[in-house]
């Protein structure tokens, strides 16, 4: 057999790895990193980083901020 035969084979091998890749990663998203290794990334940061990161980390989970619960918008 030819090389041009198994060039072929090999692109189309790929190409069908890619897309199984994209379909399951469609399928099944994966949520991000797990509970633990959040915990230590977060405890290995200095006070102000922790603080900082605990303020997105409240803004995203959908809490208010002081400054808005007391009754002043932004």
């Amino acid at each position: 057999m030819s090389y041009d035969f198994w060039a072929v084979v090999i692109v189309l091998g790929v190409i069908a790895l890619l897309l199984a890749g994209i379909v399951s990663m469609i399928r099944e998203p994966k949520k991000g990193a797990g509970a633990a290794s959040l915990t230590a990334f977060h405890d290995l940061q200095p006070q102000d980083k922790q603080k900082a990161m605990e303020m997105v980390m409240e803004l995203k989970a959908g809490k208010k901020m002081e400054e808005q619960e007391s009754g002043k918008k932004k």
